[in-house]
This record gives structure tokens, sequence and C-alpha cells, in this order.
């Protein structure tokens, strides 16, 4: 086995991306943002997007630039990063409190000291939060909360302790300009409300964004990390296997990601092209949560079971769901025999003579009392 390359592997999946060096593309999408941020009025932003297509990795690449640039960690700005999946949100107080704390830790909130002495509250609730939000937009700083996994609020155990109250709040305070939210949500916030019956007119107010896949010019600049990303660095992966890579890929982010890594796994511990698409098939199927196909035998006997058992199972429950019986279902494949035969009749496919043999027959069958005689001719 050859040994490990000094440079780490480039590729990082199937987590959240925090490093710079490993993020690549969406400059559209972080231009929006910052548009909606710093325009004449800012407007709250909703990301929405499939699972694993790249929203947390926006978020927090977005939350860096703004922590990090001159131009906004120094300005009116702060930003700060939470999750609903994180303890600290999962109820109402403990998300102000979450919310307070990191914005006590942003520079331009720490240089205000009557803002320093608001957000060192004891209680939280949505009095104290609208006061402290309020005495930023006094002091002329925009609270900016980039908050991902937003669609935890609308599971049951979360329904119950974030009511309508809570985004009523929120509206208020977005609605005139005190503060600006960046929510990452599966689905949009009108879909959500429309799920769940809600009236806030929270859910109407801001512009939302839905990701998609790479372009074919950023899923190429993934597969030549760290080129590009780190100042006089070469791809980490041969050009084989790049296009190998974009191919299983398909410009979907979080497979770019793990078709890089076991490429470049299989190159470094010479391993095969066969090994290397097996490891990636087995991980996106699991972190995309995805059906695992079934063997070659057992789809054989999946296919038997559906002929033998469910499909006749389901037509005879179709024909009981139409009040069908069986005697109707003869009668109905007695008469549909009589045209397709008449029909080969006229086109002399069938003799004439077998033609009113079988008519005889089916009208002894369904009229033998009253034919009975006819019949025994």
């Amino acid at each position: 086995m050859a040994p490990p390359s000094p440079s780490p592997c480039p590729f990082s999946a199937p987590s959240m991306l925090k490093k710079p060096d490993c993020f690549v593309g969406r400059q559209e999408e972080l231009r929006f943002i910052q548009s909606q941020m710093t325009g004449p009025q800012p407007t709250s932003v909703n990301i929405v997007g499939p699972h694993k297509i790249g929203k947390s990795s926006l978020l927090w690449r977005f939350y860096q630039i703004c922590r990090n640039h001159p131009q906004y960690a120094s300005s009116r700005y702060a930003v700060i990063y939470l999750s609903f999946q994180d303890g600290e949100c999962q109820e109402e107080n403990t998300f102000y409190q979450a919310v307070a704390q990191k914005l006590s830790e942003v520079p331009v909130i720490q240089a205000k000291p009557s803002l320093v002495t608001a957000f060192q509250a004891v209680d939280w609730n949505r009095s104290t939060f609208a006061k402290a939000i309020r005495l930023c937009e006094a002091q002329k700083i925009l609270p900016v909360l980039c908050i991902d996994k937003f669609e935890a609020l609308f599971q049951e155990s979360y329904r119950e302790k974030f009511d309508e109250g809570f985004y009523d709040n929120l509206h208020s305070l977005i609605n005139n300009s005190a503060m600006m939210l960046v929510l990452v949500s599966l689905e949009t916030l009108d879909s959500y409300r429309t799920k769940y019956k809600l009236t806030s007119s929270f859910f109407n107010v801001g512009s939302f964004w839905l990701l998609e896949k790479f372009s074919e010019a950023e899923a190429q600049k993934l597969v030549e990390l760290p080129k590009g990303t780190i100042a006089g660095a070469i791809p980490a992966l041969t050009q084989t296997n790049q296009r190998l890579a974009l191919q299983w890929g398909k410009q979907h982010p979080v497979l770019l990601q793990l078709a890089g890594k076991y490429l470049w796994e299989a190159q470094q511990y010479c391993k095969d092209v066969k090994w290397a698409k097996q490891k990636f098939q087995d991980q996106a199927r699991a972190v995309l949560q995805l059906p695992t196909r079934p063997k070659r035998p057992q789809k054989f006997w999946y296919l038997l079971r559906w002929v033998v058992w469910d499909m006749p199972i389901g037509v005879g429950n179709l024909t009981k769901r139409f009040g069908l019986k069986l005697d109707d279902i003869f009668t109905w494949l007695m008469g549909l025999s009589l045209i397709i035969v008449a029909i080969m009749c006229v086109a002399r496919i069938v003799p004439e003579n077998e033609f009113f043999d079988l008519f005889k027959k089916f009208l002894c069958g369904s009229l033998s009392p009253v034919l009975a005689k006819w019949c025994d001719s």
C-alpha cells in the first residue's frame, strides 16, 4: 500500500463545509443575500432546497464572509449564525437567550456599552428581545440572524413551544427593518404556512432563493480542488479521475464531494476505480437517504410475488371498488369475446360457422331457461 500524500484530501462530505478551502461556487447566491442586506431597506431571505444540496454550507459561508470581511465586520451589521438543531434553540426563551449571547460577541455590539448591557439581561422573553433589537436600531446597527434548519420549528414538539405570537414578534421587527433574517429550510415559508394553517404575516415577508445543483463551471471548479482556493495549488485528482467525478456527481454538490473523496483515496492507496465507485454509491445512498437497490435474486422474487400475488389482489380490490361481482365480470368477458370474434369474422379471419356456434353457446349460457328447446337441438 502506498504511503499517504503529505497534502490532505481537499474534498469534504457529507457534513457542512466550514473550511473556506473546501467551498467553491455559489457566488451568485452570495451576491443575492448580500444585496438584500445592504440595499436601501434590508429584506429577509429564505434559502430553500432539497436535502444535502448545500444550503447549510452556503449559509455558513455567508456568515464567514460577514464576520471576516472589513466591509461588514467593522460597519453597522451584526451577523450571527444559529441552528434550530442546537439544543439551545429548542424553546422560545432559550432561542432569544442564544441570539443575545451570539450578538454580545460581535465587535460592533461590544463597542456600544448600552447594547452590551441590554444583551446581558437574565430573563429573556418576547418583550425583552424586542426591546434589545430596537435598541440596536436606535444605534444604527442591523442584527442579521442566519438561522439554519428552520423547518425544525414545524415538527410537532416544536410547534407547541413556538406559537403564532413568536412569528408575529419576528414579523414586527423585520417589517420595521430593525432586524434581518436569512433562513434555511427544505420548503418555502409559504408552504409551511399553508400546510399547518398558520395566519401570521411573518410567512409573507421577504424573498426566497431556490438552491439547485451546480452549474457545469462550478462542478469543474470543485473537482479541481484545491486549485483555485489555495494559492499555487494544483488539482488533487488526475484528469481521468476529474472526469469520473463529474460523471458520477452529476453537478450535485455533495455527490461531487463524495466522488472526489473516494477517487482521491483510490489514488492514494492504489485502489482501482471499481472500489472507488462502490464506496461512492454506498455512501451516496446513505447520505441522500435513497432506498437500497435489491440484489438480482431478490429482484426476481419481488417480481414473481407482484405477478402472482400483488397484481391479482389489486385487480380484485378494484372490482370491489366499482361494485362488480364475478357474474358481471364473466358476462363482460363473454361479451368482449363475442365482439372480438365478430370483428375477426367480418375480416374473414374466423369462419362464420364458428362465430355462430360461439354466439349460440353464449345465449344458451345466459338464457337457457327461455331457449331450452333451441339449445337442446
